[in-house]
């Protein structure tokens, strides 16, 4: 299945949605793009949707991912990803969260937007 991303604009924060097969490069993308809008659009907040994505990485790409994703998105505040349940290995997100992002990967799509509308809310 070819590999696609969206991007919406939120009325706090950047939706992104990508579907399809994935190795590493575009997931990758996926960080990348995100970043870019934010940065245009003033967003500090970013909610990715890879629920529809089937990855295809090893144990090293994950951690790669979880790097990459700190380093593109080390200007926001808080990101969520949202991946489905029998995806979520939790290696990503420790990376990304080692590498200093506020990251949190969820398995269900209305958690991550109450987790990223509860801190804008407090903000």
């Amino acid at each position: 299945m070819h590999f696609t991303l969206s991007a919406w604009d939120g009325e706090d924060y950047l939706l992104v949605a990508a579907s399809g097969d994935a190795q590493l490069c575009h997931l990758c993308r996926v960080a990348d793009l995100s970043a870019r809008i934010c940065e245009a659009k003033g967003y500090r907040r970013a909610l990715v949707d890879l629920l529809a994505v089937t990855p295809h990485l090893s144990f090293t790409d994950h951690l790669q991912l979880g790097a990459h994703f700190a380093t593109a998105l080390a200007h926001l505040d808080q990101v969520a990803t949202v991946v489905a349940a029998n995806q979520r290995t939790g290696t990503s997100e420790k990376a990304a969260q080692k590498h200093g992002l506020k990251l949190r990967t969820l398995t269900e799509l209305l958690e991550a937007k109450r987790w990223l509308e509860a801190s804008i809310d407090v903000a």
